[in-house]
């Protein structure tokens, strides 16, 4: 219980992250199954690694219900922190990979992802906003189920509007705001969905906002993240 209630603090308030050894330069790459396809996830950047399954396990309890969790990545200097739970550490950086679940096992063609992409862009705005308090009731849920006496308040996000729109791969941004207590975060959060071996994933990346740097990184993060993983599927 006690990581449980680490890690989901950390995952929505404060960002997590996972590592490997510090000499390790090369860009994490792995296999993962979604459906009944092999899929290849490449970490978003040299900086980051997958958190294996022992933490990929406990991370799924951040994940929406509707989705599985593919694999997660973190930064590789807070991994050994991560893996002993250790409670004073601030995660900045992280990475999920999703699978919505009742269509992890369906074929998705070129013209069924553009439809998809066109219709999310039609209406991005209202989703977003109207999402706000559904995503806030659950979290605060989790927390309660998990007998923590306290609540989470989320801001209203602000639209930093579309990344990137490629045949296979679609990104936006928000910035959004955190409050417990007396402490908030803001996050950016970079969203992309991505057509990969007719299976449709969703990719976030969030790091905490500085300033329009941090802006500018995750939206040129997520562009280069979406054209690694197309190409190691090609």
């Amino acid at each position: 219980m006690k990581k449980v209630t680490f890690l989901i603090i950390l995952v929505v308030i404060v960002i997590p992250c996972f590592a490997q050894t510090a000499a390790d330069k090369s860009v994490s790459v792995l296999s993962f199954k979604v459906g009944d396809v092999p899929v290849t996830i490449p970490a978003p950047t040299k900086e980051f690694s997958e958190v294996g399954y022992d933490n990929r396990e406990i991370m799924e309890v951040a994940v929406p219900p509707a989705n599985r969790l593919v694999c997660a990545f973190v930064l590789k200097s807070d991994l050994p922190r991560l893996t002993r739970h250790d409670e004073e550490l601030k995660l900045t950086r992280y990475a999920f990979v999703e699978v919505p679940r009742r269509g992890e096992y369906m074929d998705w063609k070129t013209s069924d992802f553009k439809k998809l992409i066109e219709t999310m862009k039609g209406s991005l705005g209202n989703t977003i906003s109207s999402s706000v308090e559904e995503s806030e009731e659950e979290l605060n849920h989790r927390l309660k189920s998990l007998d923590l006496n306290t609540k989470v308040r989320i801001g209203q996000p602000v639209q930093l509007g579309c990344f990137f729109y490629k045949e296979n791969a679609f990104g936006f941004g928000m910035i959004v705001e955190y409050m417990m207590g007396n402490k908030a975060v803001k996050v950016v959060v970079g969203t992309m969905v991505l057509r990969v071996k007719e299976r449709l994933l969703y990719a976030y990346l969030y790091a905490e906002y500085k300033d329009i740097n941090t802006i500018k990184w995750v939206r040129k993060t997520m562009e280069q993240w979406s054209d690694t993983i197309l190409k190691a599927n090609r």
